[in-house]
């Protein structure tokens, strides 16, 4: 783990850093942990609410696209993070390298890390694991677009060389906001199985959402409370 030393005048100012003790001449800013997962929730949200501002398809499709990207990027780093804290909470070096690894899917790290973890399975884990499968495939579909050509025949006209275009899902607000609440109920479930009875505070220090309930997100998303 690097450390650094900021060597200060007798007037407060910084004169030199030190990373493991050795000269650092490169811009240096040290932050609070959670903030590498809340940038990418505040995105998510940011971006569905000018959304919903606009009228054109074309300029919906792409703030669209933006939030959804962020949901599940937000979703990969809270499971890096929070659980690479909980490896160390519990001294358990299975689950630090279950973090490391890069194979596999988002969802299948989520459900190896729980298992790893004392806190047991969340609720309705199943239905969750599977939510997250089917937005990770959708999203490694984006980022890895090919042409699959298509052809259109009006009467007696063919238009060859077309596409057909997934991203034009993402025009939708309330599909965006649905995967973003996917998201955060797997953040949500996950505070609730470390025994957080009120999890509005573990929402606002991960996902930057203030005031945010367990209910609010299972009626955000049309299910049951519980």
């Amino acid at each position: 783990m690097p450390h650094f030393f900021l060597r200060q005048s007798d007037d407060g100012a910084i004169e030199q850093v030190l990373k493991d003790g050795e000269p650092h001449h490169e811009a240096v800013q040290l932050e609070q942990l959670y903030t590498i997962v809340t940038i990418y929730f505040r995105l998510a949200s940011c971006n569905i609410e000018q959304m919903a501002q606009l009228d054109r398809c074309e300029e919906r499709r792409g703030l669209g696209l933006q939030s959804f990207l962020m949901s599940l990027t937000g979703l990969e780093a809270f499971t890096n993070t929070f659980f690479h804290l909980r490896s160390h909470e519990l001294e358990s070096e299975e689950m630090l390298n279950r973090i490391k690894q890069s194979h596999s899917s988002l969802s299948q790290k989520i459900k190896d890390l729980i298992l790893l973890s004392p806190d047991g399975p969340v609720r309705n884990q199943d239905t969750l694991i599977d939510q997250i499968f089917s937005l990770s495939q959708l999203r490694n579909e984006i980022v890895h677009p090919r042409w699959t050509p298509s052809s259109v025949t009006l009467q007696r006209i063919t238009i060859n060389g077309l596409v057909e275009n997934r991203q034009a899902i993402f025009e939708s607000v309330q599909f965006c906001r649905e995967a973003l609440y996917w998201c955060l109920l797997v953040v949500a479930r996950i505070a609730q199985a470390r025994g957080s009875e009120d999890i509005r505070g573990f929402m606002f220090h991960w996902t930057a959402n203030y005031d945010l309930t367990l209910p609010a997100i299972l009626q955000e998303l049309g299910l049951p409370a519980d």
